[in-house]
């Protein structure tokens, strides 16, 4: 619109200075060289405006021939730019889609028509990557760190490099050097941090772990958890060679997170012996009432050795009565009854966990110790037979057949510096590999209940032991179908319950 309204303005003037002209024919005159002319006002004001337009193509034609060179020039960098850049694009796709053999050729076009030498290294490398030549790619990233602005990928990309071929110092190195130079690389802090752990040097991990928090690249949570498994660790890699040392790592990692309960079993451990059992009970009270297992109340009522029965089943009873609704302070409870020979209220609390799905091996075992202290030696076996078949428990692997709680490996210490630290939850190995469990009843049971069906087979009296086999009763062997009670099921009980085995 703004054109169409000039054009008709520029001729709207034409008009004016033609009608102007006419109008006023006028004469003009002019000598040049001896030439004299004379003519017209029109005619030498048309002649003036043909020659201005003239002189203007000229000298146009003039600057197009001197400029031309230059022009050339830039429209063939240009063209180059553009063609290093759709093979930029094509190597990043090739890279990012995993052809790795595309990649490096496309790679090498745009570092040939690019002068980017940062950018260049930066594809190739990459290039080779998805290629899966990390050799070259490890040199297109050595050659990186010569230059300042691309010095920080060339760790990252050296640290993911050795973090593949599993070598963790190398890692560890390039990681430690980035996240000292860059403050807001998160990418350095969870390198470094892994490579530590992979490494199970768990004294530089916690260092790392309290920059990072400081730092604010990871959750406050999530670092306390994990500060937790690693002090625990720490003091477990102690407990031989510096006893108080590790009893303060211990106490300090129960006092982070007091739901992480190997971390209050080992100070209990290792705070038993120094005699601080005050100390050690209310860590383990602590670690109860924020999350009940098994260990925790073996390791409460193994704090003091020299308690009478009495006193360490009112001390599982104070612990249950910290979780009164959870399940391992009923079976506590249950235990406590029959220590105190109060069958009636053991069963009371035994029969709804029972009628909770299907029982587990270690509740069998439990009914059928408490059948056997009844005197109903076919309801004992046949929970027996029960918990031969029955699923284990995942807390209850934590404790292994000798009593010892945790016995985890290296291996698994670092896994569980992430699941529990990330994922607030407990790693079960033994129970991951199938191992057997430590029994529930009676080999480990926190209190030994007296058991008459084993005295009466002491003293002679087998006549407890004489039904006759029944044919949906697999709990009686063939070395015993004449019922003469040679073998009671008690070597069966005892191998459910996993006493002497693994």
């Amino acid at each position: 619109m703004i054109r169409l309204i000039l054009v008709i303005a520029a001729i709207v003037f034409a008009c004016v200075i033609t009608a102007i002209v006419t109008l006023n024919p006028g004469t003009a005159s002019f000598e040049f060289f001896g030439l004299a002319v004379e003519t017209s006002f029109a005619l030498a004001f048309g002649v003036f405006l043909l020659f201005t337009f003239l002189m203007l193509v000229f000298w146009w034609l003039v600057y197009i021939a001197w400029t031309a060179p230059e022009k050339l020039r830039r429209f063939s960098l240009r063209r180059r730019r553009e063609r290093g850049f759709n093979a930029l694009e094509r190597a990043l796709i090739a890279s990012a889609a995993g052809e790795g053999e595309v990649a490096v050729r496309q790679a090498a076009r745009a570092d040939a028509l690019l002068d980017r030498p940062a950018l260049s290294r930066l594809l190739a490398a990459r290039a080779a990557e998805a290629a899966g030549n990390l050799p070259g790619a490890e040199a297109h990233y050595e050659a990186m760190l010569e230059d300042p602005k691309t010095r920080l990928v060339a760790r990252r990309g050296l640290a993911q490099i050795a973090h593949e071929r599993g070598e963790h110092t190398a890692t560890a190195e390039h990681a430690q050097i980035a996240f000292a130079e860059s403050k807001t690389a998160r990418w350095a802090f969870a390198a470094l941090f892994d490579a530590q752990v992979a490494q199970g040097d768990w004294e530089a991990a916690m260092a790392t772990l309290a920059e990072g928090e400081k730092r604010r690249q990871i959750e406050p949570d999530r670092a306390r958890r994990r500060r937790a498994v690693l002090l625990t660790a720490a003091a477990l890699g102690r407990e031989d060679t510096d006893r108080t040392r590790a009893a303060t790592l211990a106490e300090l990692a129960a006092q982070t997170a007091p739901g992480f309960a190997p971390a209050a079993v080992l100070a209990a451990r290792l705070l038993g012996p120094a005699r601080k059992h005050k100390k050690a009970e209310t860590l383990l009270k602590a670690a109860w009432s924020a999350a009940p297992h098994p260990a925790i109340a073996r390791a409460l009522a193994d704090l003091r050795k020299s308690d009478t029965r009495a006193k360490r089943a009112e001390r599982l009873r104070e612990l249950a009565a910290l979780r009164p609704e959870h399940r391992e302070s009923r079976i506590l409870l249950i235990e406590a009854a029959i220590e105190d020979g109060e069958t009636g209220l053991a069963r009371a609390i035994l029969e709804p966990l029972l009628e909770m799905g299907t029982p587990t091996a270690r509740l069998s075992a439990l009914a059928s110790r408490l059948a056997q202290i009844e005197g109903d030696e076919r309801e004992a076996r046949r929970w027996m037979t029960r918990a031969s078949h029955a699923p284990g428990e995942a807390d209850w692997s934590d404790i292994d057949a000798e009593g010892r709680a945790f016995p985890y490996s290296p291996d698994d210490w670092k896994r569980m510096v992430y699941t529990f630290g990330d994922e607030g939850r407990l790693l079960h190995p033994r129970h991951e590999r199938y191992e057997i469990a430590a029994g529930a009843v009676p080999e480990t049971a926190l209190l030994d209940a007296p058991k008459p069906a084993r005295a009466k087979r002491e003293s002679g009296d087998k006549s407890v032991y004489t039904a006759p086999r029944m044919p949906d009763d697999p709990g009686v062997d063939d070395d015993d179908a004449s019922g003469d009670g040679d073998d009671d099921g008690e070597d069966d009980l005892d191998r459910i319950a996993g006493r002497g085995t693994r």
